[in-house]
C-alpha cells in the first residue's frame, strides 16, 4: 500500500513491535487477549459442579475418581483484540507552527497504529469526528481494513467545532463488546465534557489511551510580539499582547493538563502527550515499548 501515512521507514520500526491489550477483552476470533468468556482453552481458571449439560469430555476424572463428585475444567477463553481509533477532525487540529499540522501528524499516528494491531491479526475500526461522529468503521481485521481506513483517512480534513464527548458516548453506543480505545486529539475542552466522555467509556468497561497531540507553539506559547490570533472553530479574531497574556494562558495550559492527567488516573486510563516536533517514528516506537515493558 502507498501512502504518505504509512512511511516505509516509519513502517519498518514498528513491524518488529506490538500493541496489546492490557485488560479483558472481548473479541470475535482466537487470539492472544483473555477474555471474559468461558471456555475450553489454554488457561486453567476453575473447578465448577457438574450440571446437566456439560459436556463430558470436560470433565476433572482425578476429582471424580478421589471424590465421586463430577466437577468440569473451566478455562479463560483467548480471544482477539477488537481497538476503535477515535481521530479528532476539528479546527483546532489544523494548527502548524514549524512542523507538519497536528492533524497530519494525528492521522499518520492512527493509521500506523492499525498497521500494527492489524499485522498481529487484530480487528480494528476507525471514528473520525468533529462536533459530531463523521464516520464510523466498525473493527475488522485483515490487509482490506489498513486499506478502508487510510482511504477514510486521506478523505478527512480538521474543519468545525468539537465534541469530544459526544464522539465518545456514540462510539461506546456503537461498539457494544468492551476492547481497546484509542483516542487522539488535541483535547482542548472543557474538562468536564472530557471527564463525561470518559466516564462513558469507563463505564462500558473499556480500556482507553488518550493521545494527546500538540504543537510545541501551544505548550511554550513563544509568541513575543503584537499578534492577532484567528480562532479555528469559529471564534472571533483578536489582537493581543502576548507579554501580558502568556503567564495566564500557561497556568490556564497546565491546569487543564493536570485536570485530564487526574482524571485520567482515576478511571485507570492511559495519558500520553505527542508534540508535532517530536519525531513520529521515535514517539511511537516509546509509546510501544512503554505498554510493552509495564
Amino acid at each position: 500500500m502507498i501512502s504518505h501515512l504509512l512511511d516505509p521507514v516509519l513502517i519498518e520500526r514498528l513491524s518488529q513491535l506490538q500493541l496489546s491489550a492490557r485488560r479483558v477483552v472481548e473479541g470475535a476470533t482466537t487470539g492472544q487477549h483473555r477474555s471474559p468468556l468461558k471456555g475450553a482453552s489454554v488457561e486453567f481458571r476453575q473447578h465448577r459442579f457438574y450440571v446437566p449439560g456439560d459436556e463430558p469430555r470436560r470433565l476433572d476424572w482425578r476429582i471424580l475418581a478421589r471424590t465421586d463428585r463430577p466437577y468440569v475444567k473451566e478455562y479463560d477463553e483467548e480471544t482477539n483484540l477488537r481497538c476503535q481509533l477515535l481521530l479528532d477532525c476539528s479546527g483546532s487540529m489544523a494548527y502548524r507552527g514549524r512542523g507538519v499540522s497536528k492533524f497530519d501528524y494525528a492521522a499518520q499516528v492512527v493509521a500506523s497504529l492499525a498497521y500494527v494491531m492489524l499485522g498481529q491479526t487484530e480487528s480494528v475500526g476507525l471514528t473520525t469526528f468533529a462536533d459530531r461522529v463523521q464516520q464510523f468503521l466498525k473493527p475488522h481485521g485483515g490487509t482490506p481494513q489498513l486499506s478502508r481506513i487510510v482511504d477514510l483517512l486521506e478523505r478527512s480534513a480538521a474543519n468545525g467545532t468539537a465534541d469530544v464527548r459526544r464522539a465518545m458516548c456514540e462510539s461506546a453506543d456503537r461498539l457494544g463488546r468492551r476492547g481497546l480505545v484509542i483516542i487522539v486529539s488535541d483535547f482542548f475542552a472543557p474538562i468536564e465534557t472530557l471527564r463525561a466522555g470518559l466516564a462513558r467509556l469507563h463505564h462500558g468497561r473499556h480500556e482507553v489511551v488518550v493521545l494527546r497531540v500538540l504543537d510545541r507553539d501551544e505548550i511554550e506559547f513563544p509568541f513575543n510580539r503584537w499578534t492577532r490570533f484567528h480562532g479555528l472553530e469559529a471564534e472571533p479574531a483578536q489582537l493581543c499582547e502576548p507579554a501580558v497574556m502568556r503567564e495566564t494562558y500557561l497556568r490556564n495550559f497546565k491546569a487543564h493538563e493536570a485536570a485530564i492527567t487526574q482524571t485520567c488516573r482515576a478511571f485507570g486510563f492511559e495519558f500520553h502527550t505527542l508534540k508535532t516536533d517530536h519525531s513520529l517514528a521515535d514517539a511511537l516506537v516509546e509509546f510501544l515499548q512503554r505498554r510493552t515493558r509495564s
